[in-house]
């Protein structure tokens, strides 16, 4: 179905894992170190779903505090890791998910993790499971600039540049909308997977041709 593909890469957190992430706690990560730091952050304009940083980055420069963006940033980040590290433990492979990648291993395929989660967070997922001498890739949100991140097609083009390929040599597999964004964007290609918040409708909605699937674990019946 997928012509061309030379590497496949996946989401962790609701594609390839099924992890108990406490998301209240990482979506106040920003709220609360601006708090700390004595930053109106309710004052702010944060235009995306997704918050970037620039707009902290640039209300600090704006009142003459432009040197703290980077302590302040790290502080976010560190939560952020330590949020996401903190049930680790709880995580298991959706059906399928580690064959998969053993299969496409010997078939020659390229294999990548691709998160909005920290490196760190990432390979400790994979050494978890067992499975991350199997990645030829791990791209987090901590790659380059937090605002790269997904749904960011420059996510994309890192982790392209990572694996040693174009992005439309790509097929990613994602279970929301900043895993498509990210993918279509930089244009690679991209199955909808059902094991995250995502229904089948819902990924239509997105695209009517999409590719939906149960579990990124079925990819090789893809290629």
């Amino acid at each position: 179905m997928f012509k061309g593909i030379r590497a496949v890469g996946f989401d962790l957190d609701g594609t390839y894992l099924n992890t108990h992430v406490d998301y209240g706690r990482i979506d106040r990560a920003d709220r609360d170190a601006c708090i700390r730091h004595g930053i109106p952050f309710d004052e702010i304009e944060f235009k995306t779903v997704k918050r970037l940083r620039a707009p902290i980055r640039e209300w600090l420069e704006s009142h003459g505090r432009g040197g703290e963006f980077s302590a302040v940033s790290k502080e976010i980040d560190d939560e952020l890791t330590a949020t996401e590290l903190l049930y680790l433990d709880e995580a298991k492979p959706f059906p399928g998910s580690l064959e998969s990648v053993h299969e496409l291993r010997s078939k020659g395929y390229k294999v990548g993790l691709l998160t909005r989660g920290s490196h760190e967070y990432g390979v400790k997922a994979l050494t978890k499971m067992g499975v991350l001498d199997y990645f030829d890739a791990i791209v987090g949100r901590d790659y380059r600039d937090y605002d790269d991140a997904k749904p960011s097609p420059k996510a994309m083009l890192y982790f392209a540049d990572e694996l040693g390929v174009r992005p439309e040599e790509i097929l990613y597999l994602g279970d929301n909308r900043t895993d498509f964004y990210s993918a279509r964007d930089a244009g690679a290609r991209f199955i909808g997977v059902l094991s995250g918040s995502m229904s089948r409708e819902d990924w239509l909605k997105e695209d009517p041709e999409m590719v939906v699937t149960d579990y990124a674990g079925d990819v090789m019946k893809f290629l």
